[in-house]
C-alpha cells in the first residue's frame, strides 16, 4: 500500500496492515504493541536510475532491525518527497523486508521560450531558477512562471499568459517550454480622485507621473500601470497639497482597479485636503560665531504671511548649507523647528545652523576612471589638497568635468576627514565613448548627394587630447582636414593645436561661378583668463587658386558681346553710340575682331574675361592668404555637446595682409543662451552676426560669407542672399545676422530611455551688402516672376540682375527629431520658410546619420 500520511493520538486505535499483516494496539498498550509489529530484516530500493539506493536510504527514518513503526514511516515518506528528487514514492513491506519503490523525476535537458518578443530570453532567464541539466518538479515550474509573470507585470503587461509544456525524451530527460502571449500593455484608462475641492481633477492628473493613455500619447510609457509609479504618484500628490499650503494634506486611499479583460486599470484617489496654512514667523539661528547670522537670513526665501510652501523650506536649508559652504563649513548641519498653530493655521519656523568648523580639504579621491589619466581629471578640478573648503568651487569642478564629455557620469561626494576639519572629495566618474565615427549622406538640390566622413578621438591615450580627420565629397565638393589638439601644452594651461587642410569647391557648392582650390595650414593656441573667459589666436598660411566656370564665362561674353557689337543695329543713334564706345580696330564697325586681342580669328577664354567687372577678374588666378586672427569667448554652459542652462559669447576677428596677396578684416560674433523653465524642457535662444572689409581691395568672391543650410534651417547651402539671377549663382555678401531660437521637448520616459529628442525653432537671418557693381538689383518681385514663370513670358523682366541683396529678414520654422539609433546618432529638421526672397534656394528636409565608438 502506498502512505501519504499517517498519524497516532493516544486515544484512537491505529490499524496498519503491510504486505497482508493486520496489527492493532493503543498507545496504553505500546508494549503489547511493539511485541506484535514485525521488524524490518533489511531495506531494499527499486524504480532508481539515478540516485544510489544508500543515498536514498539515508532519508528514511528507519532502518534494518527496527520495527515497522508507521510513525516513522510516515517521515521517512514525506523526506522523500522533499528532496524533489522523485514524483512518486511507495513504501511496502515483502517478507520482513521494507521495500522503497520510487519513480524520479526527469532531468531538463533545455529550457525553451516561444511567443516572447517584448522581452528577450535573457531577461525571461534572469527570473527562472530552473537550468539544464537540474531536476524537473512542478512546484519549481509554477513558481518560475509567477516570477516571469511578476516581470511582465512590471513592464505593464498584466494580461500576460505563460503555458508550461514538457516534452519527453529517452533516459528520462525532458524539454522545458514555456509558451508566452505577452498581450498588450495594460493602460491606465482612467483617474480619478474623491474629496478635492481647491484642485481639480485635471489639475492633479498633470502633477502624477502616471498618466491617462490616450491615442496621441505615441511616445511615452507613463500610461501604463506600474504599482510602484503608484506609490511614488501618492508621495508626489502630497507634495504638490503642502508646496501650495495644505500642511495637514493627506491621501486615504489609492486604489486600483482591474477591469475584467485585464486591459485597462482604473485608478481612484481619495484624498483629504485640510486647510491652508500661512508662514508665520520667520527667522535663523546661526551656533557659528564667525558668520554674522544676517548673511544668513539674506537666503531665506519665504516671508511672514507667504503661503506655506513646503519646496521652499527645502531649497532654503539647501541655500544656507551652500552659503555656509562658500565660507568654507562644509558639513553644516540646518535644521529647521516648525511650530504649527491649528488656530490661525499659521506655521513658525526657525533655521538652527548648527556649530561646524573651518574645514580643508585633505585628499581628492578619484574612481572610476579606467582609461583616462589622473592628471586629465585633477587638472579640472578648482582645488587641490590642502585648500579651504569652498563649495562653489566644488560644483564648478563638477561642470568642468562634465563639459571635457569623456564621462557619462560625473559624482563629487564630500566624506568626512580623518579630522573634523577635514574633507575627502571622493570623484566618481563614468567613462563614455570619446571616440566619434560620423557618415553623413544628403541630398541637396545643388551639390547633388553629399557624403560626409569624420572619425575623431577627444581624448587621446587618455591624455584628453584631440585628434581629427574629416573628409566630405559631393558633386561639387572635395575637402579634407586633419587636426590636433594638446589642451595643456608643455603642462601649463594653454590649448595648442595644428590642422592641414586640403579643399576643391566647385562652383555649385556656394551655388556661385567660381572653382576654387586651397591648401594650407593653421596653427592654434588658446588660455584661460579666468574660469569663463578665454583667449584664442591662431595664424593661418593658405594658397587659393580661383578659376572661373567655361560655362559662366561663355554666358556672361555672350551677354556682353551682344551688348556692343553693331550687327542688326538699324538705329542710327545707337549703332554710333556703339561704334565711338566699342571699335577698337577703327573700321566703322564693332565686330569679333574689336576683341580679338591676338589677331587668330576666335575668342580664347583668356579674352572672354574682357567681359567681366573688375571685382570677378580680381578674383581669379592664385592668391596666398597670410591671416592672423583671435577670439575672445565667455562661456558658462554646463555642457558642450547637450546644454540646458548657461550662456556664451565669441567674438572674433581675422586680419589678412600679414604677407601674401589679399587684405581685409573679418568680425564675427555668436552667442546662445540656454535655460531649464520646466525639468526635461531647454529653451535656447542665440544668434551671430559678421561683416568683413577689404583693405586698400575689393573683398574677393571666395572670401565673402556664404549663408544657409544647416546653419537658418530650411535653406539650401548658400541658398539665401545675394544672387546672380540670370545665371542662378550665389555671389555671396560681406554681411550678414542669423539669430535662432529653439525648444527642446521631452517626449516621455520611453523616448528618453531610446534616446529620442525632439526640438521646436525658429531660424531668421539674412546675407547681403555684395559689393558687385556689375549687375544692377532686380527691378521686379517674386510674385511677378511667378506669374511670369507661370505665363512662359519674361518679356517684361529684366534677369540680368541681382537678387537677394538685402538686410530684410528671412524667417523659418519647423521641428527636428534625433535619435541614438543602434547604428549611430540620426538627425532630420523639417523646415517651413516663412519669409524668402527673390532667388532663394529653400530645402525642407535634412538629415544627417553617424555613429560613435
Amino acid at each position: 500500500m502506498r502512505l501519504n500520511k499517517l498519524s497516532l493520538t493516544w486515544r484512537f486505535i491505529l490499524a496498519l496492515t503491510i504486505g497482508g499483516i493486520s496489527f492493532t494496539g493503543s498507545v496504553s498498550a505500546q508494549q503489547q504493541a511493539a511485541q506484535q509489529v514485525p521488524i524490518i530484516r533489511q531495506i531494499s530500493v527499486v524504480g532508481n536510475e539515478r540516485v544510489e539506493p544508500e543515498t536514498i536510504a539515508s532519508y528514511l527514518s528507519v532502518s534494518p532491525g527496527e520495527p515497522f513503526d508507521p510513525v516513522k514511516l510516515d517521515e521517512s515518506l514525506k523526506a522523500l518527497f522533499a528532496t524533489g528528487l522523485f514524483s512518486d514514492v511507495e513504501l511496502s513491506e515483502v517478507q520482513g523486508a521494507l521495500l522503497v519503490r520510487v519513480v524520479e523525476n526527469p532531468i531538463i535537458n533545455r529550457i525553451v521560450f516561444e511567443g516572447n518578443k517584448r522581452l528577450d530570453r535573457e531577461e525571461l532567464l534572469e527570473e527562472v531558477r530552473l537550468r539544464p541539466r537540474m531536476v524537473f518538479t512542478r512546484a519549481k515550474v509554477r513558481s518560475d512562471v509567477q516570477r516571469m509573470l511578476e516581470l511582465y507585470r512590471r513592464s505593464g503587461r498584466f494580461a500576460a499568459i505563460i503555458e508550461p509544456k514538457v516534452v519527453q525524451l529517452e533516459q528520462n530527460r525532458v524539454d522545458l517550454l514555456f509558451e508566452v502571449q505577452e498581450g498588450p500593455k495594460t493602460k491606465v484608462s482612467s483617474i480619478k480622485f474623491i474629496g478635492n475641492k481647491k484642485f481639480s481633477d485635471g489639475d492633479l492628473r498633470d502633477v502624477l507621473a502616471t498618466k491617462q493613455a490616450r491615442w496621441w500619447k505615441l511616445f511615452t510609457s507613463n500610461d501604463t500601470f506600474d504599482p510602484d509609479r503608484l506609490a511614488y504618484d501618492q508621495q508626489i500628490l502630497r507634495q504638490h497639497y503642502l508646496n501650495e499650503g495644505y500642511a495637514d494634506f493627506r491621501t486615504v486611499s489609492a486604489v486600483s482597479e482591474l477591469t475584467p479583460d485585464r486591459k485597462d486599470f482604473f485608478i481612484t484617489f481619495t484624498v483629504d485636503e485640510g486647510e491652508i496654512y500661512n508662514f508665520g514667523k520667520i527667522d535663523v539661528e546661526s551656533e557659528i560665531r564667525d558668520v554674522n547670522v544676517n548673511l544668513f537670513r539674506a537666503f531665506l526665501l519665504m516671508r511672514e504671511g507667504d503661503t506655506y510652501n513646503a519646496e521652499a523650506i527645502e531649497k532654503t536649508i539647501e541655500a544656507l548649507s551652500n552659503a555656509a559652504g562658500l565660507l568654507g563649513y562644509a558639513f553644516v548641519d540646518v535644521r529647521p523647528q516648525i511650530n504649527r498653530n491649528r488656530e490661525e493655521r499659521t506655521i513658525d519656523i526657525n533655521f538652527r545652523v548648527l556649530d561646524a568648523p573651518r574645514v580643508y580639504v585633505e585628499r581628492v579621491n578619484i574612481t572610476g576612471n579606467v582609461r583616462t589619466l589622473d592628471r586629465v581629471i585633477r587638472r579640472e578640478f578648482r582645488l587641490q589638497e590642502g585648500d579651504a573648503f569652498n563649495s562653489a568651487l566644488v560644483t564648478r569642478s563638477e561642470n568642468r568635468l562634465n563639459r571635457l564629455n569623456f564621462f557619462r557620469e560625473v559624482e563629487v561626494e564630500q566624506v568626512q576627514g580623518s579630522q573634523p576639519d577635514r574633507m575627502v572629495l571622493e570623484v566618481g566618474v563614468e567613462e563614455q565613448a570619446t571616440g566619434e565615427l560620423n557618415l553623413g549622406a544628403g541630398f541637396s538640390s545643388l551639390e547633388n548627394f553629399i557624403f560626409d566622413f569624420s572619425i575623431r578621438e577627444r581624448n587621446l591615450m587618455g591624455k584628453g587630447q584631440d585628434l581629427r580627420l574629416g573628409l566630405r565629397l559631393s558633386g561639387t565638393r572635395q575637402e579634407i582636414d586633419l587636426g590636433f589638439t594638446e589642451p595643456y601644452f608643455m603642462g601649463r594651461n594653454v590649448a595648442a593645436g595644428v590642422d592641414l587642410f586640403a579643399r576643391k569647391i566647385d562652383s555649385s557648392s556656394y551655388g556661385s561661378y567660381f572653382d576654387t582650390k586651397s591648401i594650407g595650414f593653421s596653427l592654434r593656441a588658446g588660455m584661460a583668463i579666468n574660469e569663463f573667459w578665454t583667449l584664442s589666436t591662431r595664424y593661418t598660411l593658405r594658397q587659393d587658386d580661383v578659376s572661373l566656370l567655361d560655362s559662366y564665362l561663355n554666358a556672361v561674353y555672350n551677354t556682353y558681346f551682344d551688348a556692343r557689337t553693331t550687327n542688326g543695329i538699324t538705329d542710327q543713334d545707337e549703332f554710333d553710340r556703339r561704334v565711338s564706345r566699342f571699335d577698337n580696330n577703327n573700321d566703322g564697325v564693332v565686330n569679333l575682331d574689336d576683341f580679338d586681342t591676338d589677331g587668330n580669328g576666335t575668342i580664347s577664354q583668356e579674352e572672354k574675361q574682357v567681359a567681366l567687372s573688375r571685382g570677378v577678374q580680381d578674383s581669379i588666378g592664385k592668391r596666398y592668404q597670410s591671416i592672423v586672427g583671435y577670439t575672445v569667448g565667455f562661456d558658462t554652459r554646463n555642457s558642450i555637446i547637450r546644454p540646458t542652462r548657461g550662456h556664451n559669447f565669441f567674438f572674433s576677428q581675422d586680419f589678412a595682409g600679414l604677407g601674401g596677396d589679399v587684405r581685409y578684416l573679418r568680425s564675427t560674433i555668436t552667442t546662445d543662451n540656454y535655460w531649464t523653465p520646466w525639468e526635461g524642457w531647454t529653451f535656447r535662444l542665440g544668434g551671430e552676426a559678421g561683416i568683413i572689409h577689404g583693405l586698400g581691395q575689393d573683398v574677393r568672391l571666395s572670401d565673402k560669407f556664404f549663408i544657409g543650410g544647416p546653419r537658418i534651417r530650411g535653406f539650401d547651402t548658400a541658398g539665401m542672399g545675394p544672387r546672380d539671377f540670370a545665371n542662378n549663382q550665389s555671389i555671396g555678401g560681406t554681411a550678414y545676422y542669423i539669430g535662432r531660437g529653439e525648444l527642446f521637448f521631452p517626449l516621455g520616459d520611453a523616448a528618453l530611455e531610446s534616446g529620442i529628442n525632439a526640438s521646436a525653432f525658429v531660424d531668421v537671418g539674412s546675407l547681403f551688402r555684395a559689393q558687385e557693381d556689375a549687375l544692377a538689383p532686380c527691378t521686379f518681385s517674386r510674385a511677378e516672376y511667378d506669374a511670369a514663370v507661370v505665363d512662359n513670358d519674361f518679356s517684361g523682366l529684366d534677369l540680368n540682375c541681382m537678387s537677394g541683396n538685402s538686410a530684410k529678414p528671412r524667417l523659418s520654422v519647423g521641428i527636428g527629431f534625433s535619435w541614438q539609433s543602434p547604428f549611430g546618432p540620426f538627425r532630420i529638421d523639417l523646415s517651413k520658410q516663412l519669409r524668402k526672397q527673390l532667388g532663394d534656394r529653400t530645402q525642407t528636409l535634412q538629415f544627417n546619420v553617424g555613429t560613435t565608438f
